[in-house]
């Protein structure tokens, strides 16, 4: 068994593993997950058709709408993957298949031309005037990368909207969702680079089917160590992470509270500003791990809208920073009240739901992880407790 089979092999025991688990998931990402499930069932047909073809069960000239119909539509429905994740009201709708249409377009104008043989896949290696296949793979590279860069926007645009309303990100922060669309692209972007060089005369580079295949196994693999187990992160927070309750609760704060204008002038910005600081020292709400904005707004009463306005200007800063300063100020107060103290400890009584999360906005702020500062600042007899 050649390595292109191999690795087709190792992707199909992968992926058997992985779809199922994601159809059975039962939380409130069941629509994203068959939408994933669906992504690598149109993927795992190239991985399929390869090992298949070496074990002599499958003609490739008869396979083309395996190798080449099914995994190119795979990213539109990884697109609405990503888009149910870092939106729980997004609704699918008739009009979405619309998302279809550029890759079933592609393949239709150029299904006379395609032919996945031995002496189509030779020619499409290198050498002017390209080949039907090889003019098919390279606007297919480019329409995965636009499709993959809007996924990517959308993963980054919800990291900083989950920063600007929740004190901590750990559950809802789908860091590990951008690093597989991130390694996607540019395996893609990659894709395209080699087919764009092969154009060149007398230029031989990796082999496709290799590169596809890896690239199907990497893909894999991401999702096998991370989407299966990604914990629910829409309970309680469906309507928080799009503002909707934000909306209710600012109306009902303006109407009650001593901050009822609908604009901000220079003079109730300052006392907002000054009543605002006199209450994180007073009331201290860092504390609670799970503090929010409008949580913070409603101590305060003030809309929500009127306090992230006020914490951008004044302290230069999104409401994850802001508080997150807070408590690191309190982590370095017990630290140096309680050297004794183990470091988890330290960190959820300044407010902080994990170890990790401490360390990486503790060294953010003082530039040492929590050890390396007690060393620093404390007398050599201290040690810190692990």
């Amino acid at each position: 068994m050649n390595s292109s089979a191999l690795l087709a092999l190792g992707a199909l025991a992968l992926g058997i593993f992985i779809i199922p688990a994601l159809l059975l998931k039962k939380d409130s990402h069941k629509i994203a997950n068959r939408l994933l499930a669906v992504s690598l069932i149109c993927q795992m047909t190239t991985a399929a058709s390869i090992l298949f073809n070496h074990l002599h069960w499958l003609d490739l000239r008869n396979a083309n709408f395996l190798l080449i119909a099914l995994p190119s539509c795979s990213v539109v429905f990884l697109l609405g993957y990503v888009k149910k994740m870092v939106s729980p009201s997004y609704q699918l709708k008739a009009t979405n298949l619309l998302l279809l249409l550029p890759f079933i377009l592609l393949v239709y104008l150029l299904k006379e031309g395609i032919r996945i043989d031995k002496n189509a896949l030779e020619g499409a290696r290198g050498g002017w005037p390209p080949t039907p296949l090889a003019v098919f793979g390279i606007l297919l590279y480019t329409l995965q990368v636009i499709y993959l860069a809007f996924a990517e926007r959308l993963t980054r645009h919800h990291n900083l909207a989950i920063e600007n309303e929740f004190s901590n990100k750990d559950r809802i922060g789908l860091r590990w969702l951008r690093i597989f669309i991130c390694a996607y692209l540019m395996l893609v972007i990659l894709g395209l680079a080699i087919s764009l060089i092969r154009l060149l005369p007398g230029l031989e580079l990796w082999p496709r089917s290799i590169y596809y295949t890896a690239c199907i196994v990497v893909i894999y693999y991401f999702i096998g160590f991370s989407a299966v187990i990604q914990p629910d992160i829409f309970t309680g927070h469906a309507h928080r992470l799009d503002g909707k309750d934000d909306e209710q609760r600012s109306e009902s704060n303006a109407n009650t509270g001593k901050y009822e204008t609908s604009s901000l002038t220079p003079a109730l910005a300052q006392s907002i500003w000054q009543d605002l600081q006199g209450l994180m020292e007073s009331r201290a709400p860092y504390l609670k791990n799970d503090l929010r904005l409008s949580d913070l707004a409603e101590m305060a009463k003030i809309p929500p809208n009127h306090l992230s306005q006020i914490i951008n200007q004044y302290a230069d800063k999104n409401f994850f920073e802001f508080i997150n300063e807070y408590r690191v100020a309190q982590a370095i107060r017990l630290l140096a009240q309680q050297p004794k103290a183990k470091i988890i400890t330290i960190a959820l009584e300044s407010g902080f739901n994990s170890q990790s999360a401490f360390y990486k906005q503790f060294k953010n702020s003082t530039g040492y992880t929590p050890k390396q500062y007690m060393l620093q600042t404390l007398p050599s007899k201290t040690k810190p407790s692990a």
